[in-house]
This record gives C-alpha cells, sequence and structure tokens, in this order.
C-alpha cells in the first residue's frame, strides 16, 4: 500500500484538526430583538398576520393549505401553522423575506410556483408579505417581534484553491476498448467530474468511462472487475478518481486510481453488500465508505487497515462526504438521519435533523463552511456547521430529489424525480431549468473546468448542458460500441463514403462537361457570328460598289442622250443642205469649187453620223452596266437580309447559351464542391478505420501490460 499522505498529517490530534477547521466557519449572528420605531415610523400602521395577510392566504392559499388538507404538510389557516412549516420545512424567516421560502415561492423566485398554475400574486399582497416577513413576521397588533433566525453571510470565505500546480489532471491514452457492452442502456449510477481538469467520470457495468467534457470524447476505460460502481468521486485536488460499488448482497469495495497515468493504487473495503457511498478526505488521509449494512467504515489510506467504525445509522448509507478541510464527515441514510462527524475519529459532531425522507446527496462548499442535503422529500438543504442550524431549505424537484451538488463558487446543480436539471444559487433560488429528461433524474454533477451541468436519467441516457444559458451540447454514452464493432462500422462507413465519393465525382465530371459543351457551343455560335459578319461585310461593300457603279452608268447614259440630242439637232438640215447641194452638183457639172463644197458637207455629215453613232454605242454600254447593276443590287438585297437575319440569330444564340452557362457553372461549382467534401469525408472515414485499427492493437497491448502487472 502506498503511503499518500506525509507522516506529519497522522500525527494531528482530533481537537488540532478541529482547530484548524472551525477557523474558517462563518458564524451566526447573536439573535437581537428589533429595534424600536422612531417617532415617525409609529404614524405607519403595523403589518399583521391576523390583518393583512390572512385574507390574502384565505383567497388564494386555504383552498389546498387547510387542517384538513395540509398540501405539503402546511396550514396556513392559522399562525402556528404557518410558522410551524410543512414538508419542505421552515416557511418563513422572520426578518428575512427574500431568504423565506413562502415568499420565494409566491414571488415564484422558486418552484414549485404558487399559487400553482396561477400568475403570482399582485404586487400590492407581494409587497404586504414582504414587508410583514421582513418587520419580523408579528402575528397581531399586540405581538412582540423577535427576529429569531438572523440572515446568514453566504459569501465564500477561507477556501484554499486546492489547485494542484503544473498541467491539470488528465489521463494518459488508456485503452478505449468497453469490458462490458449490452444492447440496452442501463441506468447510470454515478457521475464525477475532477475539480481541476475538463474530465468526467461515468459508470458502467464492471467499468468507469473517462470523457473530455469539452470535446465529449472518450478518453479511455477503467475496468472496475469489482461489479456495478454506485459511487465516483475525485480527490479535491483532482489527482485521484475513486470508484465504490460491487455486487448486490455479494461483496463491496472501494477502488482508487492515479488520474495522471491511469494505474489502479490500491482497494480497501471488503463488505458483504455493494457499496452505496464513498469518499476520500482531501488531505488523503481516509477512506470512507457505506453499504447496506447501517456502518461507515473509514480506513487509513497509509496502510490500507481499518481506521474506525460509525453504528449510528439505522437504515442503509447512501451519501458520504468529506469536508474540503478535511475536519468533517457528513453521512446519510436511506431513512433521513444525516449526521455530521469528526473525520479524525469519528465522534459524532453534529445530527441533522429535518428530512423526512431518504438522503440521496451530500455536498460541501468549497469553503467548508455549508454542507447541503437532498432528499427524497423533496428537497435541498443547506446547514451551517457551527451547531448544525438549517440555514435555508427549497423543494427543489416535485417527487424528490435525486442528486445535488455544489460548484466551486457556491452555485448548487440538483436533479430528481421530476426529470428536470437545475442550477441554484445559495439563496434556493432557480437560475437555470434544463429540458426535462425522458425519464426520472438520478444523477448530476458540474464541470468547474468547463461550466457544464452533466446528468443522467433512469434509462441510461446522458446528457450535457452549458450551465450559464442551459443549452444542449451534447451527450455521453455509458455504454459504449466496442472497437470491433466501430472499426466494422467505419470500414462500412469507408465504402459508403468511397461509393458516395464516385457517385458525386462522376456527378460533378458530368457537370463539367456540360460546362464544357456549353462554352463549346457558345465559341462555335460566336465563330458563325463572326463569319456572318465578316460575309455581310463583303455583301454590304458589295452593294454600295454596285450602287455606286450603277449612278455612274446612269449619268453616263444621261450624258450619252444627251449628247445625241446634240447631234441630232443641226443633222436634219445638214442632211437638207446635202440634198440640194447634191442636186445643183449634178445640174452644174464640172463646177469644182461646188463639188468641193458638197465633199466637205457630206464629210461633215458623214463625221455626225459617226459621232451619233459613236454616242449611241456609249449609251448602250451605259444602259448595259445600269442594267447589270441594278441586277447585282437585285441580287445582293436578299442575301444581306438572309445574312443578317442569321448574323442576329447566332447572336441570340449566343446570349441564350450563356443564360445557361451561369447555373450550369454553378452547378457545376457545387457539385465539384460536394466531391471535394466527399473526398474530405472518405479521408475523414479511412482515418477511422486507421484510428479503430490503432486503438484494438493498441488495447491489446495496454490489456497485455495490465494483466502483466497483476500478476
Amino acid at each position: 500500500m502506498n503511503n499518500l499522505i506525509p507522516t506529519d498529517w497522522q500525527n494531528l490530534t482530533r481537537s488540532t484538526l478541529i482547530a484548524v477547521g472551525m477557523v474558517s466557519i462563518a458564524l451566526f449572528s447573536t439573535p437581537v430583538l428589533a429595534e424600536e420605531k422612531k417617532e415617525d415610523d409609529k404614524k405607519k400602521p403595523k403589518i399583521t398576520f391576523d390583518e393583512h395577510i390572512k385574507p390574502i392566504f384565505r383567497a388564494k392559499c386555504f383552498a389546498c393549505h387547510n387542517t384538513d388538507k395540509k398540501a405539503s404538510g402546511l396550514d396556513l389557516t392559522n399562525y402556528t401553522g404557518l410558522m410551524q412549516g410543512g414538508a419542505a420545512g421552515e416557511s418563513v424567516s422572520p426578518g428575512d423575506a427574500e431568504g423565506s421560502y413562502l415568499y420565494m415561492l409566491v414571488t415564484h423566485e422558486s418552484e414549485p410556483f404558487m399559487p400553482p398554475k396561477a400568475d403570482k400574486l399582485p404586487a400590492n399582497e407581494l409587497a404586504l408579505i414582504q414587508e410583514w416577513i421582513s418587520a419580523g413576521a408579528p402575528e397581531n397588533a399586540g405581538s412582540k417581534v423577535t427576529i429569531k433566525k438572523p440572515k446568514f453571510d453566504f459569501a465564500l470565505k477561507g477556501a484554499s484553491s486546492g489547485k494542484p500546480a503544473g498541467p491539470p489532471p488528465m489521463p494518459p491514452r488508456l485503452s478505449l476498448e468497453p469490458i462490458v457492452h449490452t444492447s440496452l442502456s442501463t441506468t447510470v449510477t454515478a457521475l464525477a467530474t475532477n475539480p481541476w481538469s475538463p474530465l468526467a467520470a461515468v459508470a458502467g457495468q464492471k467499468q468507469i468511462l473517462l470523457y473530455n467534457t469539452k470535446t465529449l470524447e472518450l478518453l479511455g476505460v477503467l475496468p472496475f472487475p469489482e461489479g456495478v460502481p454506485h459511487v465516483l468521486k475525485f480527490s479535491r485536488n483532482g489527482s485521484l478518481l475513486l470508484a465504490g460499488g460491487g455486487h448486490a448482497a455479494a461483496s463491496g469495495r472501494v477502488v482508487v486510481w492515479d488520474v495522471k497515468t491511469g494505474k489502479r493504487l490500491f482497494e480497501v473495503g471488503d463488505e458483504l453488500d455493494s457499496v452505496l457511498c464513498a469518499d476520500i478526505s482531501s488531505d488523503q488521509r481516509f477512506i470512507a465508505l457505506g453499504s447496506p449494512s447501517k456502518v461507515i467504515r473509514v480506513y487509513s489510506t497509509s496502510n490500507g487497515e481499518l481506521a474506525y467504525e460509525i453504528r449510528k445509522h439505522t437504515d442503509w448509507m447512501t451519501a458520504l462526504s468529506f469536508s474540503p478541510d478535511s475536519v468533517l464527515l457528513c453521512s446519510g441514510d436511506r431513512n433521513g438521519g444525516a449526521f455530521v462527524w469528526e473525520a479524525a475519529s469519528g465522534n459524532e459532531y453534529l445530527t441533522l435533523k429535518g428530512h423526512k425522507g431518504g438522503i440521496t446527496g451530500i455536498t460541501w462548499r468549497s469553503d467548508s463552511n455549508l454542507v447541503a442535503t437532498s432528499s427524497e422529500d423533496q428537497s435541498v438543504k443547506l446547514w451551517e456547521v457551527q451547531n448544525g442550524s438549517n440555514i435555508k431549505s427549497w423543494n427543489a424537484h416535485g417527487g424528490g430529489t435525486s442528486s445535488v451538488e455544489f460548484a466551486r463558487d457556491g452555485r448548487l446543480v440538483s436533479c430528481g424525480r421530476d426529470r428536470v436539471t437545475k442550477v441554484w444559487d445559495q439563496a434556493g433560488k432557480q437560475l437555470i431549468a434544463a429540458p426535462a429528461f425522458g425519464d426520472i433524474a438520478v444523477s448530476v454533477t458540474i464541470c468547474d473546468e468547463t461550466n457544464r451541468v452533466i446528468a443522467s436519467d433512469w434509462t441510461g441516457k446522458i446528457k450535457v448542458w452549458n450551465a450559464a444559458d442551459g443549452k444542449e451540447v451534447g451527450e455521453l454514452s455509458a455504454n459504449p460500441v466496442p472497437l470491433a464493432e466501430r472499426l466494422t462500422a467505419a470500414t462500412a462507413g469507408v465504402q459508403t463514403s468511397q461509393a458516395n465519393h464516385q457517385k458525386l465525382l462522376a456527378a460533378a465530371q458530368a457537370d463539367q462537361a456540360a460546362v464544357a459543351k456549353i462554352n463549346a457551343a457558345i465559341a462555335a455560335t460566336q465563330k458563325q457570328q463572326t463569319d456572318l459578319q465578316n460575309g455581310l461585310n463583303g455583301l454590304n461593300a458589295n452593294l454600295a460598289a454596285a450602287q455606286k457603279a450603277l449612278a455612274a452608268a446612269q449619268t453616263g447614259a444621261a450624258n450619252s442622250i444627251n449628247q445625241i440630242k446634240a447631234i441630232d439637232t443641226p443633222l436634219p438640215a445638214i442632211k437638207e443642205a446635202h440634198a440640194k447641194a447634191d442636186a445643183v452638183s449634178k445640174q452644174v457639172a464640172g463646177d469644182t469649187e461646188l463639188a468641193e463644197a458638197a465633199a466637205k458637207l457630206k464629210a461633215a455629215v458623214d463625221k455626225r453620223e459617226a459621232a451619233k453613232a459613236a454616242a449611241q454605242k456609249t449609251l448602250a454600254a451605259h444602259q448595259a452596266a445600269v442594267k447589270d447593276n441594278q441586277q447585282k443590287i437585285a441580287q445582293y438585297t436578299p442575301q444581306i437580309k438572309q445574312t443578317t437575319d442569321a448574323l442576329n440569330a447566332a447572336k441570340a444564340k449566343v446570349v441564350e447559351f450563356q443564360k445557361t452557362l451561369k447555373p450550369a457553372t454553378d452547378k457545376a461549382t457545387a457539385s465539384q464542391n460536394a466531391a471535394k467534401a466527399a473526398a474530405a469525408a472518405l479521408a475523414a472515414a479511412q482515418n477511422e478505420v486507421k484510428r479503430w485499427q490503432a486503438e484494438i492493437e493498441f488495447s491489446k497491448q495496454f490489456n497485455n501490460a495490465q494483466a502483466s502487472t497483476a500478476k
């Protein structure tokens, strides 16, 4: 057995330990009488139960809380019944309205809201109740008020951080192979979180599962061959993990592991029934355990031997917890009995009276000044440890409260038979209520490092919420799948991912081909458009040339016609003169001069005839040119129209192709991204296969090493 504590601690006397513990305890103020009223206050009417408060209760509360019915054990029809309180304990704390359970219910600051299924009381009535309680809750005008219970100072005092030096305590690489896997999940009997690291422990069948509370990833499986763990506790410095459990009516034991190495350090206890509750003191001197035997057994960690026994409880032990300063030990049983003991000796220190149902949880505030208990009687109660006074009590969960735990900052978390997990402040004000489980909530814990609440229900479901806003962040499993099944699933996942990747890759390639086809069609149409434009330009040039030539031919023809007209104008007179001259020349034969004149005239006439013939020939050429160009123009005009129509059609076709290009490109991009994502998923699935193959190999080596160490 390893000695986990310094020898000096083992030599401390009981009185020394008690003195050390009591230094940090916040004392109650001495009860004081109400101060005498000032002169101007005497004019103010005195608020009393009989005159002001009872009428409010008669209208809203007497139907359920009367002498015959007494819902929750509370009778509000008379002052004595009101001040005695009910099943949840004291209802009114004279002088402390905000701390009075009844006031918290009617203002809807705590559940169950009163009146049930109705709006809270009008503001003026709430103000009367508040003023009445604050003034000492007098019964009538003649009552002398005594503030019997002053407010308790809830401030944390003298709490050492207890945070260990170095990195946060986290386990090394452990085997992820579950010891037991069942087809159906079973109730999670215990939960715990490390006070200084994001680490949670979950009780399973013959195993404890360790999870990272940030990532919710399984970190390892610790074998617990002793049976079913009923209690899990981390040491106050987070370096050790304790589990207590066993087999019902057969055996019980407590096992301790080193969190940083994952090694099983030692076991204590040899119960004839399963261990139901256990804890290790923060100085790591003692381990206390309880079982259905009704006996508390406290073992020394220095030698593993029984240090002492406590035989005070009258029913099964259900809860045990050492104070953070290791001075005191609080215990509870199935009958509602709760006690505080001196941790070093086991001597009785306090009896905590008030619960009317079995104790389901015990938790200490970090400064050791307050201890909270939860019970099947629905309530959570806070006790100060100077004299065991119950300073606060509220009904946390209808039907019964299953579990309660203090956070490092003084908040509390609880769960119960109403299936709801809740976060409270120290005054019993509900801060958060998480969505209800499908069955009874069994266990709850809060991780101070991540501010996350972890709770379980009767069916084995484990949920994780943010304590700040109550939003669910995930779930844990108390029944993880064996590595071989994980490997099979991962292998199947690879096949599925591969098929999906091939399908998406083919789709991406088809989409890319469709885009390429559209781009090719656009390019071909644009080339056609260019060719048509060039052809149109040529036709337009030819048309322009023909039109120009036509105009020139028409001008030439007009000129030739004018020229012919000019020749034809004097020609008849010349012909007539020529005829006369010819006649004269025949009459006057031998007249040389006249013959010459006649020859000249004839030559002139012939010249004009020749000029006219030439002009007519030119006119014919111009007229032929006009006709030819008119034919060309008539030919070019429909060609130009046809080419223009084809060009416009090509342009429209390009526009249509471009309209289909963007959605096709978007689709191709999306399918390509999907193919990339599928490729990444395939790679991840392949890595998952490699991971589980490696984990299986590591688990074999790890278990072989553990077996060798055990031998």
